[in-house]
């Protein structure tokens, strides 16, 4: 498939999207990939010391096994929306 045919199947796909959490997960990603395609520098290099160590912390807890499974956390949030 070419470019323009990928392009015109995304837009058919979006177009039949009902659900409001999926819209603003496509706008989110796409507005990532534009950040990303147009910034040369390394996000990483623009946190400050605090935001790196907190981030070394949450690898540090996931991999001891104290993280919350994805699929929990999107459970739990579905049964809060549905209230």
């Amino acid at each position: 498939m070419n470019l323009r045919a990928e392009k015109l199947n995304l837009i058919h796909q979006i177009i039949k999207i009902e659900d409001e959490m999926m819209i603003q997960t496509i706008k989110d990603l796409l507005t990532l990939g534009y950040i990303q395609a147009n910034n040369d520098t390394d996000f990483w290099d623009e946190l400050n010391e605090s935001q790196k160590q907190s981030i070394a912390l949450s690898i540090q807890q996931l991999e001891a096994g104290e993280g919350i499974p994805h699929n929990q956390v999107m459970a739990d949030m579905r049964k809060m929306l549905a209230k």
